[in-house]
Formats: C-alpha cells, structure tokens, sequence
C-alpha cells in the first residue's frame, strides 16, 4: 500500500464511502431517474402548472427593467395590459414601482396568484373597449399578436394619440399554431406572421430596441419542433 492510500486508508471520510458504496451507487440510480423525470416534465413548471393566466417567460424581462428605470420614474402612472401571469407588474413591484394598473380579458386564478397584490387596480374587460383618461406608460407583453392587424393598429393608434406618454412592447416573432390552451380562448395568436419586416411596415412609430432568441423549451411551439423563436421588444416616446 503507498503512501496515498494508506493516507486515505486513514480517512473517515474515505472508510465511509468504502462501507457505503452500493448504498451510495443505488441511490445515485434514484437521483438519475427522477432528474430524468423533472427534465421530461420540465415544460410544466415554466407555465406555473394549473394557475395559469398566459405566460410570458424570462426573455426580454432584463432589457424591460433596464428600460424601465432609465426612463420611467417611480411614481409614474403605468398601466400592464393583458398582464397575465403578473410578470411585469411584479418586476415593477419589486424595484418600487407605486402606480400600477392592469387591464385583462381573462378573469381567472387573480386572487389565487397574487395578482390583487401586485396590481393598485385591476381591470377585467377586453382593452378594445377600456376607456381611462391617461397613463405614463403602458405596457403589452406578448399581447398584439393576440389581436387582428386591425384591432391592434386601432389600439396603439389610440395610445400615441393622447393616451400615452410611453408604450413598452414586447411580440413573438413568426409564432404560428398557438391556439387555445388551459380553457383561456385568448392565447390564440391571431397575427402569427410577425417578423422585423411586418412590424416595420404596419407599426412604423415604433422603435425596435432588441430582438432576443428564446430557447425551443420555452415555449409551446419549441416543444413541438425542437427549433428556437425570437421575442422583438419595441418602444414609442411621446414627442
């Protein structure tokens, strides 16, 4: 025996696992099948498992904040529209955010996630026909692609028309085939042929300030087909 070994020999460290290796080797073989279990319903956790209310995932969140505290103050008025799962209105609350409101179509699961909490005013009704006087900022996180051509250019019109001081936006690119999913019709995506090119030609007002790749595993679609999307974040300044 050399030195080495006799060192390890030595060791209760060592003498434990020596004792214990088949324990440890079985119990490894545990850990390996439940990871391969967690991996293969990975898809579960990124949609909040049964309260759900749309996602709306972790690409493009660091560019909205970075956004957000250059350009808005703290004590702006800001309305999140089609909030969803709350996921903005949580990042704002976390940085002291003060004034903000959300406007959804989708009623369920709000008291259950929180959203009353995160939001000073919550507002169930479709934003086509929500009337309000005036905010700072608003806000549509993966919303217009919800919406036809038409309703949406109608929409955003209305906000740069003396509605709004900013607009924060955030769209799939060129995500087909999303349609109605845990019982809210909303999440179907109407405009499915958004891409730099479209946006550019129907919504020239706004500025294109990033275009992020989101992961296949992120979304419905990348599940389906093994292949990544693309999320496009846009901005508007009142003049």
């Amino acid at each position: 025996m050399g030195f080495k070994d006799k060192i390890l020999s030595q060791s209760d460290q060592f003498n434990f696992y020596k004792e214990n290796y088949e324990a440890l080797l079985h119990e490894n073989e545990i850990l390996r099948q439940e990871n391969n279990i967690l991996k293969q319903t990975q898809s579960d956790k990124y949609m909040f498992k049964k309260k759900i209310r749309g996602s709306s995932g972790d690409v493009g969140k660091t560019v909205f904040l970075d956004w957000v505290l250059n350009n808005v103050g703290r004590s702006e008025k800001i309305l999140d529209v089609g909030f969803g799962g709350g996921v903005y209105g949580k990042i704002l609350k976390a940085f002291y955010y003060e004034n903000i409101d959300g406007v959804d179509v989708w009623p369920e699961n709000i008291d259950e996630m929180g959203l009353n909490f995160i939001y000073d005013n919550i507002f169930i009704e479709n934003v086509l026909d929500f009337e309000f006087e005036r905010y700072d900022l608003i806000i549509m996180g993966d919303v217009l692609e919800h919406m036809s051509l038409e309703d949406s250019k109608k929409l955003l019109n209305k906000f740069i028309n003396g509605k709004a001081s900013k607009l924060f936006i955030q769209v799939p690119y060129m995500y087909e085939n999303h349609h109605e999913w845990q019982g809210n019709p909303y999440e179907v995506h109407i405009q499915d042929e958004i891409d730099e090119e479209y946006m550019k030609r129907e919504f020239p007002f706004l500025e294109l300030l990033q275009i992020d790749t989101v992961p296949a595993e992120m979304t419905v679609i990348g599940r389906e087909t093994g292949e990544d999307t693309y999320c496009a974040t846009y901005v508007w300044f009142e003049d």
